[in-house]
Formats: C-alpha cells, structure tokens, sequence
C-alpha cells in the first residue's frame, strides 16, 4: 500500500509539473525572427535604399548633400565610369548585418563603427531626421509593426549620436 501511495503522489505531482512548465516556457520570439529573419532585414534594408534614393532624385534633397560621395562612387560623375559599383552593395550588406545582430539574430557586423563611418560627413539633425522618415516608410513597406517597429527605432536611435554632427 506503501509502495502505491507513493507511485500516486509521485504521478501527481510530475502531472502537476508538467502542465505548468508547458505554458510557461514558451519562448518569446527575439526581433531578428519577428521581422523575418535575415530576408525580413534584407527587404527592409533593400526599401530604405529606394526611399533614400527617392529624396535624394527630388529638386529639394535634404539628403543628397551627404548622399552624393556614395551616389557619385557608384554612378560615376559626368559620364566617367563609377569609381566604386560595388560601395551600395556593401553598405546594404553591412546594414542588413548590424541589424541582424543588433536584433537578437546570427549575423555579425563586422564594418566600422558609427562614429568611425559618419567623421567628416557633418550629418544635420534635419538629414537625420529625414533619412529616419525614410526608415520609417521602409519598415510600414516591409509589414514591420507595433513592438517590432519601437524596436527596430530604439536599436537605430541608439546610433543617432555617433552619426549626427561628426
């Protein structure tokens, strides 16, 4: 009788466990999955480059004052060949892996430092400010949300210091 008790109260109690830690142990989804992993951050990145380019194609740019050394290396100037097609390209992969990073995924960002790649280029607080509008209409493009968008805008407010007035 001894030997049944304890097999009941043992079953209790494992039954009991169970359920408990079945609820509670779900694990929260890190930014880097909510957005769609490394093609959600590529999208995202891939509609920031158009809508930068978009401002800066207007007659009005805020942007194209500290756009145009990348525009100017990948189109080339007054019908000379591009001095450097591939600089977007890298840029956007390196974007694509400070976000993947900075968002709780795989990726490694190996580029420079914010401070490092915005010295001399004597960001404004209004180009900031414009370039972010264009963020912000990259992530409403790429479906991106609610908590995932507050994220994704903390990571990259985090940056505003080492990018603006250097």
């Amino acid at each position: 009788m001894k030997n049944i008790t304890l097999a009941l109260l043992a079953s209790l109690f494992a039954l009991g466990s169970c359920g408990s830690k079945g609820s509670d142990t779900t694990p929260t989804p890190s930014l880097y999955e909510r957005v769609g992993k490394t093609d959600g951050i590529s999208k995202l990145v891939d509609n920031l480059v158009v809508n930068v380019g978009a401002e800066c194609a207007t007659s009005n740019s805020v942007l194209l004052r500290s756009h145009k050394p990348l525009l100017d290396a990948v189109n080339g100037v007054n019908g000379a060949a591009p001095t450097d097609p591939t600089r977007l390209v890298r840029l956007h992969d390196n974007f694509v892996n400070q976000l993947g990073e900075a968002s709780g995924g795989p990726l490694k960002y190996t580029g420079k430092t914010m401070l490092a790649a915005h010295t001399g280029m004597n960001i404004t607080n209004q180009e900031y400010a414009v370039w972010f509008m264009q963020l912000d209409k990259a992530m409403a493009t790429s479906g991106i949300t609610g908590q995932s968008r507050t994220d994704i805008v903390n990571i990259i407010n985090k940056m505003q210091g080492d990018v603006v007035g250097h």
